[in-house]
């Protein structure tokens, strides 16, 4: 099983709609073939989602009202396969505090971009496979010529109107579902819907 760290900032918007929706997409695509977590960087341990983004990612399909907040250490980095942030920043702020993971911490923009780059994945689902597809896009943005996307960042709701959580909710779950495809590849995913 893929183990992925979602991390944002407060870990009460953008990463409990991002981690909802990655284990609604495992559960239902991958037969659990990934497993997901979320902290912030600057989270208050214990805290609910917001309001807004339990109603957001209730609109798509996905109840994230139980989840609570967990503070980013280090540790968390060290357990996963792969730490997906929602901004630039907030993969600066991880690998202050974990450098060893900078080759499996991107922000779900650019890993999204990084893995459409690589040829289709054709392998069996399995957590080595998963892991490999994560090495390979690693590789690719250190390789000269490799142009990053201009925009890597997700917008923060917070405080603003359900409006806005709506969006974000939106962005989110294009971006997860094009990460699905990326790491798994539509051969896997036809397959699997076939069998639904």
């Amino acid at each position: 099983m893929l183990s992925v760290l979602v991390v944002c900032t407060g870990n009460i918007c953008r990463s409990p709609m991002a981690e909802g929706l990655l284990k609604d997409r495992s559960a239902r695509l991958l037969d659990g073939a990934i497993s997901v977590t979320s902290a912030g960087t600057y989270a208050r341990g214990g805290m609910a989602p917001t309001e807004e983004a339990v109603a957001a990612a209730a609109e798509r399909g996905v109840g994230i009202a139980g989840l609570r907040a967990t503070p980013f250490v280090s540790e968390l980095a060290d357990r996963a396969d792969v730490v997906v942030t929602m901004t630039e920043e907030h993969k600066l702020e991880v690998l202050d505090l974990a450098p060893e993971a900078e080759a499996k911490t991107f922000t779900l923009k650019e890993l999204v971009e990084l893995l459409g780059e690589l040829p289709p994945a054709d392998s069996p689902v399995t957590r080595e496979a998963l892991v490999s597809r994560i090495a390979a896009a690693d590789h690719m943005r250190r390789t000269p010529g490799t142009i990053a996307p201009a925009d890597t960042d997700v917008a923060d709701p917070i405080g603003l109107s359900i409006e806005a959580y709506r969006a974000t909710a939106w962005e989110i779950e294009h971006l997860v579902d094009r990460l699905i495809e990326g790491l798994v590849g539509e051969a896997a995913l036809a397959g699997s819907a076939a069998e639904d």
